[in-house]
This record gives structure tokens, C-alpha cells and sequence, in this order.
């Protein structure tokens, strides 16, 4: 790393060159102090600075300042600039992070050190209530792209000094910053030192968002997702109390907690703010997730393997009336279709979501039944299927769910419910080997403690979870 120049021209052509000599870079050149006998360049990038801030109080404080003593210079400028971040350089790479952060720069002639101020000014979007997880009541309040107001939003919650945010920047051709939040005391120790230690290992060009964060976080790959992504700043608080540990990435408005384990899909913000469902809700959800994976597996076994068990209208009502697919492929189409609908809901424009629902309800509802292409059988197993799916908020989950589904519909296909047994019996062993940061995804469950059921599947009493200390097996191996 080159040190700073003495010469300040040298150190201006420098930092031009480094910037490609783009546009928006400013560099203004003015004299120090009430005897002008100091010569300074100011540089920053115009556009990402409050430049009234840099105007009331930096530029003026310089022009008023003494500047007799030559050797003293850096460190009395440094003092009289009214700004509470106020760093001294002398690495030319320093000067070029600190621009392209918004900061501003100082150099002089006949220096060979620099003064940064801390003065950005990025623009972002107001607080917003979080669209992906909607509570019923509670707080509506979601994150944003900007890391510093997540971290002004926690602590807003978190109002305790074990919070500790741990700052590092990632990226070779742009540095971008993630932070990682944890309650000291609280924390797990060995979920923190793996979380450390993959992200410090991590070396990448560029980080546009959270995703290769979290793909660094869970290591292995899985159909599961091993990290849980929330925009909620009280589902991050709330993680941080229970020992967890949150990352924060820059430009990405959620924030990812490790570890998550399956039982944590079916845990909502309303099971906390509301009196009622304690013990029913999260049985429901469970009873959905299953429906979801299984129900079009069940629908082709009957209809395949079956048939000859039911009467003759039972199988003309349920399976099988002269249409022009077999129902696997029923169930294939429509399961496509639904998807396409789903994934252009979130790319349409709103105006049009109407409109096209219309569309969908005509062809899949009426058209295709009436046209003796599905029947109608089918197309009330795949909508109590997506519906099902629809309970479980958490899309994390939701995708695995697609996989699944998919996969115990080709089982169910050729080897009936002998298959969908040996097939749930594989997926157990295989959830079983997952491990969130090195705890057992299947925790509480395998293996078994009885001490943590009291958030399961059930709700238990809040003052109870609130007082109650979490600890997490095998988060060291």
C-alpha cells in the first residue's frame, strides 16, 4: 500500500486516476486559515455528501483556523473541524475507501497525511411496514437497504450495551459492509466463532445482496434452507435473545439468522402478540405442511393403485371420467400453471393482477374441466395443496415444500404407499445429518429435549420463554 504523497498535485492525479477520471468527483483546492499560507484540496464524490455538513462545518472552520505552527498543522485542523467522525490517513488506498463511502478527504501540500470526515449523505426509502411478514398485531416496521438504520432500528429495540455489532467489510472490486449482531452472554460461542469464521473466509469480487452471505453461512448445500431471512427487526431481536446470531449486509433490507431449525418455519410474530391459537395454530401449520407435500401423492396412489376399492361412482366422482390426461399429468400441469401464476403475481404490475386471476380462474376453473383435459377432482387436490402451502409464511420453507412435493408425486407414480413409507423414512434420515451452524436441524425433536418442547409445538407461557435460557447440542462439532 503506497503511503501519501508530500507533493499534493501527485496525490490529486492519483486519486483521479484511480476514479478513471469520472465526473462526479470533485476536487476543490483552497488555502487554510486566516494567514493562507497552507495549501489543501478537499475531495469527494459529489452527490453522496451533505455538503451543507462539509460547508458550516469543515470548509469554514479551515478558512478561520491559525496555521503558524507548520508541524502541528494536521492535528490542530483535525481539532477545530466540528464533525464527530474525524479520522487522520496516511495509506493512499485509505483516501480512495473513504470516498467511494461517501466520506470526504482533506490533503495538503507538503503532508504526507490526510484528514477523513465522515459525512455521507445516501439516500434511501422511509421506514415501510414489512410486506413479507405481515402481522395481524404487532409491529409493522421492516428493515431497509441502508445497514446503518437497521442497526439504529435494532438498538431502538435492544436497548442494553451486550448488543455487540461486529462491522467487516467484504469485496475485492467493491467493499461492502455486513455486520454481525449478537447479545454477548447470551450468544452461543461456537455458533458465533463458525459464523466468523466462514464469513472471514469469504472471498468474492462484489456482494450485491444477502444470498452469498448466506449460501458461505450454511456451507453444505440443502433442498432446506438452513438460515432463516426475516425483514422484521423484532423476529432479529427476539433470535438474539434465544442465543442466535444475526448478519446484516448492506443494500439488502432482511436480515439472515443462524441457526434455524425446522421448527422454526412454523413460528410466526403473531404467536407472540396474540392471545389466542397457543395450542392450536402451529399443530394447523404442521398439519398443512404435511397436506402440501403429500396430498397430490395420495390423490395418484388412489387413483392408480386403488381404484378397485372404491365403487364405480365414487371412482367417476374422485378419479377418472374420460379425460384427456392421466392424472399424474393433471397434477403436473396444474402444479405448473399455479406456479407461473404465483411467480408472475410478484413481476406483473398490481393494475393487472385482477386481470390476469381472471384469466387463470377461466382457463384452469372452467375452460380445462369443461374441455374434459383435467378433472375437476385433480383440480381441488392441487388448490387445498397450495392453500395448505399458503400457512406456512416462511418462504424459506415454502420452496423445499415445491421439491418435496414434487418428489413424493414421481415416488407415489411407481411404487404407491410403500414408496411415499421409505421415501419419508429417507427424507427423515436426511433431515436428521442437517445441521444449522452445527446444531441439529431437527432439534428439539432429534435429538430430543424435553426442556425446549415449550416453543414447538405448542406456544407455551411467555414470561416462561422470556426467563428460560436456550442452549443449542452440538454447536461445536
Amino acid at each position: 500500500m503506497e503511503n501519501i504523497d508530500r507533493n499534493l498535485d501527485d496525490n490529486i492525479q492519483y486519486i483521479k486516476g484511480i476514479f478513471n477520471n469520472t465526473s462526479d468527483l470533485v476536487v476543490r483546492k483552497f488555502k487554510v486559515g486566516n494567514e493562507k499560507i497552507e495549501y489543501a484540496a478537499m475531495i469527494y464524490i459529489d452527490g453522496i455528501i451533505d455538503s451543507d455538513i462539509i460547508q458550516d462545518f469543515v470548509v469554514k472552520p479551515l478558512l478561520n483556523t491559525k496555521t503558524s505552527e507548520k508541524k502541528q498543522i494536521i492535528n490542530s485542523i483535525s481539532e477545530v473541524i466540528e464533525s464527530t467522525n474525524v479520522d487522520i490517513c496516511t495509506k493512499r488506498n485509505e483516501i480512495t475507501d473513504a470516498i467511494v463511502n461517501g466520506k470526504t478527504t482533506i490533503l495538503f501540500e507538503n503532508h504526507d497525511t490526510g484528514i477523513i470526515i465522515d459525512a455521507p449523505m445516501w439516500r434511501e426509502r422511509s421506514l415501510e411496514e414489512a410486506q413479507g411478514e405481515r402481522v395481524t398485531q404487532g409491529p409493522i416496521i421492516g428493515l431497509t437497504e441502508k445497514l446503518k438504520t437497521n442497526i439504529n432500528i435494532l438498538r431502538s429495540i435492544i436497548k442494553s450495551p451486550n448488543l455487540c455489532v461486529e462491522n467487516k467489510e467484504i469485496g475485492v472490486i467493491s467493499k461492502t459492509q455486513i455486520s454481525v449482531v449478537y447479545m454477548n452472554g447470551i450468544v452461543d460461542k461456537g455458533i458465533l466463532e463458525k459464523v466468523q469464521t466462514r464469513i472471514s473466509n469469504l472471498s468474492v469480487k462484489y456482494i450485491v445482496e444477502a444470498h452469498i452471505i448466506d449460501e458461505v453461512i450454511e456451507e453444505k448445500k440443502s433442498i432446506f434452507s438452513l438460515n432463516k431471512s426475516t425483514e422484521r427487526p423484532d423476529v432479529l431481536a427476539s433470535a438474539l435473545y434465544e442465543g442466535k446470531v444475526g448478519v446484516i449486509v448492506d443494500g439488502t433490507p432482511f436480515a439472515i439468522i443462524t441457526p434455524t431449525l425446522f421448527i422454526d418455519s412454523f413460528q410466526t410474530p403473531d404467536d407472540y402478540y396474540l392471545k389466542t391459537g397457543r395450542f392450536t395454530t402451529r399443530l394447523i401449520r404442521f398439519f398443512c405442511f404435511f397436506l402440501s407435500i403429500y396430498l397430490p401423492a395420495i390423490y395418484i396412489t388412489l387413483e392408480k393403485f386403488h381404484q378397485d376399492e372404491f365403487s364405480k361412482k365414487v371412482v367417476k366422482s374422485l378419479f377418472s371420467d374420460g379425460e384427456l390426461l392421466p392424472a399424474f399429468w393433471e397434477m403436473c400441469f396444474l402444479m405448473f400453471v399455479i406456479r407461473v401464476l404465483t411467480d408472475a403475481s410478484f413481476r406483473i404490475p398490481k393494475s393487472a393482477i385482477i386481470l390476469v386471476s381472471l384469466v387463470a380462474t377461466i382457463v384452469i376453473g372452467e375452460t380445462a374441466v369443461t374441455a374434459k383435459l383435467i378433472h375437476p377432482a385433480s383440480l381441488v387436490t392441487i388448490g387445498i395443496t397450495f392453500l395448505a402451502s399458503y400457512v406456512i409464511v416462511y418462504r424459506g420453507l415454502g420452496n423445499s415444500m415445491e421439491t418435496l412435493r414434487f418428489l413424493f408425486l414421481l415416488i407415489s407414480l411407481f411404487f404407491a404407499f410403500n414408496g411415499l413409507i421409505v421415501g419419508t423414512t429417507i427424507l427423515i434420515l436426511y433431515m436428521i445429518n442437517l445441521k444449522s451452524a452445527g446444531v441439529p436441524y431437527l432439534s428439539p425433536l432429534i435429538p430430543f429435549r424435553y426442556e425446549e418442547l415449550k416453543d414447538t409445538f405448542y406456544r407455551g407461557d411467555l414470561q416462561s420463554l422470556i426467563n428460560s435460557k436456550h442452549s443449542y447440542p452440538d454447536s461445536k462439532n
